[in-house]
């Protein structure tokens, strides 16, 4: 299941220029923007060629970096010209997807023996663990070299990076949009429409919520310090469960991997527990997503404008 650990506070990127995933105070927006970027894709890099932690984990932590630059992207869509917006976006996506088979069988790995041990009576299931384990071992160091190729060539991109409003105030469209997104979704899991398919829709847009907080944090860290915090869990309540969805689907096209009756406990523990995740994420849901998509415009501009009253994060390219 998901294991985030983020670090906010990472410095020491190139030039001595700070990797914190934020806005800071008496910076101008424009330049933050590219400032984050750049610090996650210098971030990613030492992850995919270093590995200071081991593969697993600097794949693990690449692909969380890789997500963030894809939100921060939505975050200034409305400032970037729409070929600039599209092509960034699908250059980390596409690396992302480079690192996707070695994480995949990871996570994979990782929820089943998270079942094994909550379930201990969970029987048949060892050699579908060996198999899972046997792919997690075969990775593709040559993909790991092109994702750190392409995520290179984002970096030396960034500088081309031009917002096209000088009075561009970071807490409009994009931050509210992605808000407004995640309500909708939260709305029709509620409604029971979509199944897993409409959970891993909600939690897309949670997560991009959470980044959005991050990154505007700084404005009033009292009041979307702790909301950052909610949509954290929320979107970690949702991965746990996107990723039992993903260890269903792929147990059951592999049947001939299990012992008799070993798929059928498998599927009952995952249901279970998706149903016990689903349950809390709804209730959380509810507080997150509370305003109104207008009310909260209004909230968020008025933490802007406090915030900039006192010690300014500015706008300006």
């Amino acid at each position: 299941m998901s294991q985030e650990n983020v670090n906010l506070a990472r410095s020491s990127g190139k030039g001595g220029s700070s990797r914190s995933y934020r806005l800071k105070r008496n910076e101008k927006a424009a330049e933050g923007v590219r400032r984050i970027a750049r610090g996650r894709v210098d971030h990613a890099l030492d992850q995919l060629r270093q590995q200071p932690d081991g593969e697993d984990a600097a794949v693990h932590t690449a692909r969380k970096d890789l997500k963030k630059l894809r939100s921060l992207l939505r975050l200034v869509r409305s400032e970037l010209d729409e070929a600039t917006y599209r092509a960034e976006s699908a250059r980390y996506r596409d690396a992302g997807r480079l690192l996707c088979d070695t994480r995949d069988a990871e996570v994979k790995l990782q929820t089943l023996n998270v079942l094994r041990r909550r379930f201990e009576g969970l029987t048949g299931v060892g050699n579908y663990a060996a198999a899972l384990d046997r792919e997690r071992m075969a990775s593709s160091h040559s993909e790991l070299a092109d994702a750190a190729h392409a995520i290179e060539e984002g970096g030396d991109a960034i500088d081309d990076w031009k917002l096209r409003s000088g009075s561009w105030a970071p807490v409009g469209d994009g931050s509210v949009g992605a808000y407004e997104r995640g309500r909708t979704a939260l709305a029709q899991v509620r409604n029971g429409g979509g199944g897993d398919e409409a959970v891993h829709e909600w939690r897309k847009h949670s997560k991009d919520l959470w980044y959005h907080l991050q990154i505007l944090e700084s404005a009033a860290p009292e009041v979307l310090g702790p909301l950052a915090d909610q949509a954290h869990d929320l979107s970690d309540l949702l991965g746990d469960h996107h990723d039992l969805a993903v260890l269903a689907t792929d147990a059951g096209g592999r049947r001939e991997d299990f012992a008799d009756g070993g798929l059928d406990a498998l599927m009952s523990a995952i249901q279970q527990c998706q149903d016990e995740l689903l349950s809390e994420a709804l209730a959380l849901g509810e507080r997150v997503y509370a305003d109104k998509p207008k009310a909260y415009r209004r909230r968020l501009k008025a933490y802007w404008k406090s915030g900039r009253g006192q010690d300014r994060v500015t706008s300006g390219a």
